[in-house]
């Protein structure tokens, strides 16, 4: 029994092996598709191949006797790491990065994966040290990292708008590409673009469409152009879809608009169900519910456990948004006509 045990491990030993070939040689392969969309000006992402791809992988799936469920979790680590092979900036640029915050940390990851160039500085030299160390990049004291970049990235909340002040006001800074990573444009974006007029500098709004994550290729990127950035805008544009982006330009109306729904009213209403949930456990007086948890809910759980984590951005998101007033009034009446809806029906 034992010797037919350790036969049987070693031909899984040889599959794994072979399963490994085949994952290095589908890199590689992807490595070359990024080259030629590289030089025909596609982005990384698309959504229609991997789309078909999946369709593709599902077949064969039911041919072989695999589970849809396999697929659903293998096919986007896959897609992420030949996305991840795909990078091929046109251009090495240098990449002043101020800030250490997880967003921060996201950008770092994803332009030193590209081949930029990257240095990190910030008013707190450790923290600005130990994140350029982590992706073997470059500190800086904040003087020499403004004279150094082509393009200044503040990876800085709004509540950082003193200390950004004074880094726009720098005589250094002219001529430079900034941007900012603001969620809420409103009144940031004015003030931000009033001041590369009065300092000579290229103001280009930007805004990752993603959480603090590791190595964000295919990720979208919203895209604001000022009135200072004619010149430069497409020249960004150009550098997040080589960065490995997904770029989309909108204007600040609309983006305080869709941000409103699709991060004030989702955050807002997913912060209730938190809070609701354990106000449930309580007044049911049921404390353990992980044995019965269902597949979506545990998916629930996930997101929940994700926004909590980031409560103080999201509160602040639903303070600076200048529609989150008039989303979250409909979200309250919508679950107020569910709730009446329901009752009616039971």
């Amino acid at each position: 029994m034992s010797s037919e045990l350790e036969n049987l491990r070693k031909e899984i030993e040889n599959i794994d092996k072979q399963i490994v070939e085949l994952l290095a040689k589908r890199l590689k392969i992807s490595m070359k598709i990024g080259e030629i969309k590289n030089k025909i000006g596609r982005g990384v992402t698309d959504e229609k191949r991997e789309e078909a791809v999946k369709n593709y992988w599902i077949e064969n799936a039911k041919i072989f006797g695999l589970p849809e469920s396999l697929v659903n979790s293998i096919l986007p680590l896959i897609f992420s790491y030949s996305k991840l092979y795909q990078i091929n900036p046109g251009q090495k640029r240098n990449v002043t990065i101020i800030g250490y915050g997880g967003m921060a940390r996201s950008l770092v990851s994803l332009l030193s994966l590209a081949g930029h160039n990257v240095v990190v500085t910030g008013r707190d030299r450790n923290k600005a040290s130990a994140l350029a160390n982590e992706f073997k990049c470059v500190y800086m004291n904040l003087e020499n990292a403004l004279k150094w970049g082509e393009l200044i990235i503040l990876a800085l909340p709004p509540a950082a708008i003193e200390y950004i002040r004074s880094i726009l006001s720098k005589p250094v800074i002219r001529d430079k590409i900034v941007m900012d990573i603001f969620s809420s444009k409103d009144k940031a974006f004015k003030e931000l673009e009033e001041m590369s007029i009065k300092h000579s500098f290229k103001f280009v709004s930007t805004h990752p469409l993603f959480g603090p994550i590791l190595y964000p290729v295919g990720e979208r990127i919203a895209i604001i152009p000022s009135k200072s950035s004619e010149d430069s805008f497409k020249e960004v544009v150009e550098f997040w879809k080589e960065s490995g982006l997904v770029p989309v330009i909108t204007t600040v109306e609309e983006h305080e608009k869709a941000m409103a729904i699709v991060q004030v009213l989702s955050h807002f209403y997913i912060l209730g169900l938190s809070r609701s949930i354990e106000s449930a456990k309580r007044e049911l007086e049921i404390d353990k519910i992980s044995d019965l948890q269902t597949t979506n809910f545990r998916e629930i759980l996930k997101i929940i456990n994700r926004v909590n984590e980031l409560y103080p951005v999201i509160i602040e998101i639903q303070n600076s948004n200048p529609y989150a007033y008039k989303v979250r009034e409909i979200g309250v009446k919508e679950l107020q006509e569910l709730d009446k809806e329901i009752g009616e029906k039971t």
